[in-house]
């Protein structure tokens, strides 16, 4: 198996402007609840923000699987509906 990285790039600003922004926190936690129904892909880590008053604009996950299709085929759809603001990059860690 082996082991991913999934960056979210959503789009962040201050809690006062939730308007303006696409939470990759949102995105984040759609993904794993979309992935948890494939039991031979684990999420080993999530992490998204650190600041209270900040709507995050990147997610990270870290996943271990030897299907990188799936995780593709999943977050270009989750995407799609979010626009051509957002991004992700998918890389081998």
């Amino acid at each position: 198996m082996n082991k991913w990285k999934l960056t979210i790039i959503g789009k962040g600003d201050h809690g006062a402007e939730p308007h303006s922004t696409i939470d990759a926190t949102v995105i984040v936690s759609e993904f794993v609840r979309k992935i948890s129904k494939y039991p031979e892909i684990d999420i080993l880590s999530i992490s998204s923000g650190n600041a209270f008053n900040v709507i995050s604009g990147k997610a990270e996950v870290i996943i271990q699987t030897s299907y990188k299709d799936i995780i593709e085929r999943i977050i270009s759809s989750l995407l799609l509906y979010y626009g051509d603001k957002t991004s992700y990059k998918l890389v081998k860690w």
